[in-house]
C-alpha cells in the first residue's frame, strides 16, 4: 500500500514512520511542559535545603578524615555518613542498604515537601526527634526547616543502629555541634538523651565511654535527659517542647526511637508523612493524661497536629521517587 508525501508516492510504513515521529515530537513537548508546570512552588526552597545538606555531608566528611576516622568500606559512595556495623554504642542491626540510602542529601527535598504539605509558613513551629541512627535524614530535616524558615525544637539521641553515627567519639551530637560550628547548620540541639534502652544508654557496652560522652554534653550547655521511667521521660519532652514551641505546628521522627515512636503497635502505625488522626483523642483525654505506650507522635495527632515518621526507608523511597541504595552519588535537585 502507497501514500504520498510532497507528490510522490511513498511506503505505507513511511507514513506511519513520518506520523510516529510528529506524534513523538508533540510527547516530548507536552512532557517538557508538563515537568515545568508541575514545579512544586517551594521548589527553590527544596534545592536550597538539599545543597545545605549536602555541604553538611561533605563537611562530614572532612573532619572524620582529619580526626583520624576511617571512612567505612560499606560507604560505596565515600559519603562519611556511614558508620560501623558494629560499636560499644551500638543499639540494634540496621540495614545497610538503607543507611546507604539515606544519605541523598534530596531528602531535605522531600521533607520541604512534606512542610508544604502541613501548610506551614515560614516561622511557624515545628519539633523533631531524632536517633543516631539516620544521621544524613537528620541532617535533612536540620537543612529543610532551615531553608523553610522554622522554628525548632531538636531533640537527639546518642545510640544508633547498624552503619548509623555509631563512632564513639563522633556520634551524632558531635557532628551536629561541629556542623553549627561551622556555621553550616543555624540550630543547635536542643536536647540530648543517651538514647538505646530505657533511653539511658543501658546497652551501652563500655561504661568510660558512656561517662566520656556524657561529659561532652554536659561540657556543651545543651540540656541533657536521663529518664528511665517512660511516662516521665515523654511527659519531659512534651513540656520542653511545649516551652519551647508553645505554638507548634508540625512532629517529625527520624529512627526508632521509643520516645518518637512509642512502644508496642503504636509504633508501627505511621511512615511517612500522616495526618491528623481524630479517633486518637480518645487515647488523650486531657494534657498529661493519655495511653502509657504512646510516643510524641501519637500524642501531637491526638492534638490536631500532621506528623512525619522516617523509618521504613524502602518504602519511603519508593513513595518519594528516591533511589534505593544508589550506585552513583545522587546529584541535588
Amino acid at each position: 500500500m502507497n501514500g504520498s508525501i510532497n507528490g510522490r508516492d511513498a511506503p505505507f510504513s513511511t507514513i506511519i514512520l513520518a506520523i510516529w515521529m510528529v506524534l513523538m515530537c508533540f510527547a516530548v513537548a507536552f512532557s517538557y511542559l508538563s515537568t515545568t508546570e508541575e514545579l512544586s512552588p517551594v521548589y527553590d526552597t527544596m534545592v536550597e535545603a538539599a545543597e545545605i545538606a549536602d555541604d553538611a555531608m561533605d563537611a562530614i566528611k572532612e573532619e572524620k578524615i582529619s580526626r583520624g576516622i576511617p571512612i567505612s568500606e560499606d560507604d560505596i559512595l565515600q559519603t562519611g555518613m556511614i558508620g560501623e556495623s558494629y560499636t560499644t554504642i551500638t543499639t540494634t542491626m540496621g540495614v545497610l542498604e538503607a543507611k546507604r540510602t539515606s544519605t541523598d542529601p534530596n531528602w531535605a527535598a522531600v521533607v520541604v515537601g512534606m512542610f508544604r504539605r502541613a501548610n506551614l509558613q515560614p516561622g511557624d513551629q515545628v519539633a523533631m526527634v531524632f536517633s543516631g541512627s539516620f544521621p544524613a535524614l537528620n541532617i535533612c530535616v536540620m537543612a529543610a526547616a532551615q531553608a523553610y524558615g522554622l522554628e525548632q525544637c531538636i531533640m537527639a539521641s546518642v545510640g544508633s543502629s547498624s552503619y548509623g553515627a555509631n563512632n564513639e567519639q563522633f556520634t551524632f551530637f558531635d557532628m551536629a555541634e561541629f556542623l553549627y560550628e561551622k556555621g553550616i547548620l543555624t540550630h543547635r540541639l536542643d536536647l540530648v538523651s543517651l538514647g538505646g534502652a530505657s533511653d539511658v544508654g543501658n546497652d551501652f557496652l563500655d561504661e568510660s565511654v558512656k561517662n566520656d560522652i556524657i561529659g561532652r554534653i554536659r561540657q556543651s550547655g545543651i540540656a541533657y535527659l536521663y529518664e528511665d521511667d517512660y511516662e516521665k521521660n515523654i511527659d519531659y519532652r512534651l513540656w520542653f517542647i511545649r516551652e519551647r514551641t508553645p505554638n507548634i505546628r508540625f512532629m517529625i521522627n527520624v529512627g526508632g526511637s521509643l520516645v518518637g515512636l512509642g512502644t508496642g503497635m503504636n509504633a508501627f502505625v505511621q511512615t511517612g508523612y500522616v495526618e491528623p488522626r481524630i479517633h486518637y483523642s480518645n487515647d488523650y483525654i486531657t494534657w498529661g493524661k493519655r495511653d502509657s505506650n504512646c510516643g510524641l507522635l501519637q500524642y501531637f495527632l491526638a492534638q490536631g497536629l500532621p506528623v512525619a515518621s522516617l523509618l521504613n526507608i524502602r518504602g519511603l523511597a519508593l513513595t518519594y521517587g528516591v533511589t534505593y541504595d544508589p550506585t552513583e552519588r545522587p546529584q541535588v535537585g
